[in-house]
Parts: structure tokens; sequence; C-alpha cells
């Protein structure tokens, strides 16, 4: 994993060095989301097709992120939350950062055959069920607008319509091109969004939430995808894929609703510091 520490923990000191700040993380961010991953998600779903094998890895997800939200909920009600907290707890233990910190993770272990189910998990799972769901329980709505139009959906759906269609070698040498940008953009701006100034306000909740997340869900993912015809390699991406801390966009939608958004935070910096120690624990798990 040291292409990923380093290159999180290169940009973190960069920016405490005054060299970059967390508002540039946010240009790298929007590279990622309308230039490199569109592209990604439309070489994945253009060769992979829509098959048994997605319909089971974007089912098994959305069955661990609701198992994850009610297992936040019951624990929730035994610690006598109030509404805001309790929310703000179901949506950070339930959503994981699949794409911008599940792809490098998922690259380092099983290389670009295992990035393709990682992005299958995230587009079809982790990204439509934040898109609706947590979307629910952060602003009590759903927003059909933002899944339609979200560049990375829309790769997608471009990629499964344009099956059996020929494309010039050209197009694709430019999108492999693009590609190979996507991972160290994406740690870089990790590195530079990292925020650990919030850890100390509800210590209780935040060790809470980074339990859930990075414990039970994972748990609960390898029950899961073990009853589902998912097997193999796309098992492995499965589980470490659920295995991954806060998602940052769920944070920035806390944030912009009014939940607990330093719980949110703390909960995304710390969980990333400590899936350096967690997830070769769940990877060792599935190579017994």
């Amino acid at each position: 994993m040291l292409e990923v520490f380093l290159t999180v923990s290169l940009a973190y000191l960069f920016k405490k060095g005054g060299i970059f700040s967390s508002d540039h993380s946010k240009v790298l961010v929007n590279y990622v989301l309308y230039f490199a991953l569109p592209q990604l998600s439309f070489k994945t779903a253009y060769h992979l097709g829509f098959s048994k094998e997605v319909f089971f890895i974007g089912l098994g997800a959305w069955i661990v992120i609701v198992l994850s939200i009610a297992c936040a909920f019951i624990v929730g009600r035994l610690l006598k939350l109030d509404t805001i907290d309790l929310r703000s707890l179901m949506v950070v233990s339930a959503f994981g950062n699949t794409a911008f910190l599940g792809y490098p993770y998922t690259f380092s272990y099983f290389g670009l055959e295992g990035l393709k189910y990682a992005v299958i998990y995230d587009s079809m799972g982790s990204f439509l069920a934040v898109s609706s769901l947590g979307f629910l329980i952060i602003n009590g709505k759903l927003s059909l607008r933002s899944v339609l139009f979200f560049p990375p959906f829309l790769g997608l759906t471009l990629g499964f319509l344009t099956r059996g269609i020929s494309l010039p070698d050209y197009l694709w040498k430019f999108i492999d091109f693009s590609i190979a940008s996507l991972l160290p953009v994406v740690l870089f701006s990790l590195g530079l969004s990292l925020e650990l100034s919030n850890v100390k306000r509800d210590l209780r909740l935040l060790i809470t939430a980074l339990f859930l997340k990075l414990f039970v869900s994972p748990f609960l993912a390898l029950m899961i995808f073990k009853l589902l015809p998912v097997g193999g390699l796309a098992y492995k991406v499965s589980v470490l894929e659920s295995a991954m801390p806060t998602m940052i966009t769920a944070s920035l939608l806390m944030l912009k609703y009014g939940l607990n958004y330093s719980l949110a935070l703390a909960s995304a910096g710390v969980g990333m510091i400590l899936s350096f120690i967690t997830i070769p624990i769940w990877i060792r798990l599935l190579d017994i």
C-alpha cells in the first residue's frame, strides 16, 4: 500500500507547508468526477457488460449498506442520540469512500482486473445508494436528478449502451491515457482534504462510527456476498470496498443540510488513517 500511503501523506504535508491548500482539492475532485472517472466507468461497462455478476455485485452493495444503516440506527437508539446525531451516525457508518479511496486500494491489491469490479460496486451500489437512501436520511427527500446526471453514472450507462459498436484504437488510447491519471490525482486530492481538527469534539460518537464502518460493514459484506453468486476476485473486491472509511461526498452533503459535520469530517479523516491498518487485516482474512 506504499503508493497509497505516500501520495496521501505527501499531499497532506504539502498542505501543511502552505504549498497547496484544501481549496485546491476541489479542482482535483472536479477533474476526477467530470473527466477521468466517467472514462473509467465507460471502459468498464463497455468491456464487462451488464451481466448476472454485475447485478449481484450491485445488489450485495445495497444489502450491506441497508444493513449498516439498520445497525447504526439500533446503536444510536441504545446510545439515546438526538435526531441529528442519529441521522449523522447512520450516514457515516453506512456510506464508504468506495471511489476515491476504494479504487487505489483495489488497484494496489488486485490490479486492473480488480478495479473493474470496484467501479461496478461504486457506481451500481454506493453512488446510487447515497443518492437515494443517503439523500433521504440527510435531507428527507430523494434526488433523482443527482443520479441521472452524475458524470460517472452517465459514463457507465453509455458504456452499456455502446457495447457491440466497434470504437477506433485512437479513442481507446485517449481513454487509457486519461484513466492513467485517475489514481494519483484521487489520492492527492484526499491528502489535501484530510482534516483532523474535529477529532476530539465527540470522541464516543466517533469511535462508534469508526467501529461500525471499518469492522461491522465489511463483516456484513463477508456474510452477504458469500450468499450471493459472486465469487473469486469479484467477491474479494466487494468486501474490500465495503471496508472503506466514510464517504467524503456524504460528509459534504451533511454540511450542506445541517447534520453533524464535525463527526463526518473526523470519521472520514481518522478512518482514512486507520484504513492503513484495517485494510490489510481484511485482505488477510479474505486470503485465509
